[in-house]
C-alpha cells in the first residue's frame, strides 16, 4: 500500500505546486471565473479519491485485460480515470484563470465544451440506470460498503466533492456567461468577438 500513498502523494504535491503558480491569477479573477477554477480543483480531488479508493496493488505476473500493478482491470481503469481527472482538473483551473485574464468568450466556450464532454458518459450512465437499471441491488451494494467507517467516509467525501464540483461549475458558467455576453467583450490577443 506504500506505493499507493507515495505515488498519490507525489501527484498531489505536483498538482498543488502547479495550482500555486496561479494563486495571484485566482485572486485577481472575477467571481465566476474563480468558481470555474474551483470546480477544476474539486474535480481533481474527486480523481484523487478514485485513485485511493480503487488502487489495489498486486504482484505479477501481469496479464493484459486481467491483472495490472494497479489491480484487476476494472481497478486499473478506475485508477487511470482518477489520474485523468486530476490532470483535467489542473487544465481546467489553468484555462479558467487564463480566460478570466483575457475575458475570453472562446476560452469560456472551450471550458463548457470540455466540461460537457467530460460528463457525457456519466449522463449516459445516469439515464441508463434511470431507464433500465437494477437500482435495488445497486443501493444494497452502496449500503453494505457504507456500513463500515472507511467506506462511509469515502462515500461522503466523494459526494461532497462531486456536489462542490457541480455547483461551482454550473454557477461559474452562468456567472461568467452573464459577464461575457451581456456587455462588450474585452478582447485579448487573437480573441475574436463572438458572432
Amino acid at each position: 500500500m506504500w506505493a499507493v500513498w507515495l505515488v498519490t502523494g507525489g501527484a498531489t504535491a505536483a498538482f498543488l505546486a502547479a495550482v500555486a503558480l496561479f494563486r495571484s491569477d485566482f485572486q485577481d479573477a472575477p467571481r465566476g471565473w474563480q468558481l470555474l477554477a474551483g470546480s477544476g480543483i474539486a474535480l481533481a480531488l474527486g480523481g484523487l479519491i478514485f485513485v485511493v479508493r480503487f488502487w489495489e496493488p498486486t504482484p505479477g505476473p501481469y496479464l493484459a485485460n486481467e491483472l495490472y500493478p494497479l489491480g484487476p482491470y476494472l481497478n486499473a481503469w478506475a485508477v487511470s480515470f482518477g489520474f485523468a481527472w486530476l490532470g483535467f482538473g489542473l487544465l481546467f483551473v489553468a484555462l479558467a484563470l487564463t480566460g478570466a485574464r483575457l475575458a475570453s468568450r472562446r476560452i469560456w466556450l472551450i471550458l463548457l465544451t470540455s466540461w460537457l464532454l467530460c460528463w457525457l458518459p456519466h449522463g449516459i450512465i445516469g439515464i441508463g440506470f434511470a431507464w433500465a437499471g437494477q437500482n435495488t441491488p445497486s443501493i444494497q451494494r452502496y449500503r453494505a460498503w457504507a456500513a463500515h467507517a472507511p467506506g462511509l467516509l469515502v462515500l461522503c467525501a466523494s459526494a461532497v466533492v462531486l456536489l462542490a464540483h457541480l455547483a461551482f461549475s454550473i454557477v461559474g458558467f452562468i456567472v461568467t456567461w452573464r459577464e461575457l455576453w451581456r456587455r462588450p467583450a474585452t478582447r485579448g490577443p487573437r480573441d475574436a468577438p463572438a458572432a
